[in-house]
């Protein structure tokens, strides 16, 4: 770290915060695999696939004396289809973590279900200066395309000295199609 001049910060470990950014990475990285409690009693939605599952017996959640309520929102690692369906290793998550982080997929691509619609519900009710993901996504869309559009087409251009013309659309669908 030092040799290539990155600050040197003292490890965070146990700080919420740094729980806080280890779920959010996880849930970038695994965002499908998320369930949800339905009825409170530890009975979990997977909402992908939309079976019912239920907390490992040797999960950490479970061993505990006394024994706590059952987190409502958990990501999971692995799913087992068995007479007894499982899900192990569990964290517990912020539904508002998935609609910040991977908006593209729960609030557009997720099947209908009442999952979506807490989420779709729990979006609108997010203050806007919090930057929903959604909104940065879309901005960046946009700025790509703009982009985009005063990128030169590279067979347009090869034989021009100065190699950065802009496009209009004509040009874009030759670039396309060729």
């Amino acid at each position: 770290m030092q040799r290539i001049e990155l600050p040197v910060s003292p490890p965070a470990f146990g700080q919420p915060s740094n729980a806080n950014n280890i779920k959010r990475a996880l849930i970038s990285g695994y965002f499908l695999k998320v369930a949800r409690d339905v009825d409170g009693s530890g009975n979990y939605l997977l909402l992908t696939h939309r079976h019912v599952a239920h907390l490992h017996p040797f999960s950490g959640y479970l061993s505990r004396r006394p024994q706590p309520r059952p987190p409502s929102w958990v990501l999971y690692h692995e799913f087992t289809i068995s007479q007894n369906n499982c899900i192990r290793t569990v964290s517990e998550i912020q539904p508002e973590m998935l609609v910040d982080l991977a908006p593209q997929y729960y609030l557009g691509n997720l099947p209908t279900s009442e999952g979506k619609d807490l989420l779709m519900e729990l979006r609108h009710r997010l203050p806007p200066q919090q930057g929903l993901g959604l909104e940065r996504e879309e901005q960046e869309v946009e700025q790509e395309e703009e982009e985009g559009d005063r990128v030169g087409c590279p067979e347009e251009n090869q034989g021009s000295s100065s190699g950065s013309e802009p496009r209009n659309q004509s040009s874009t669908e030759l670039c396309v199609l060729q």
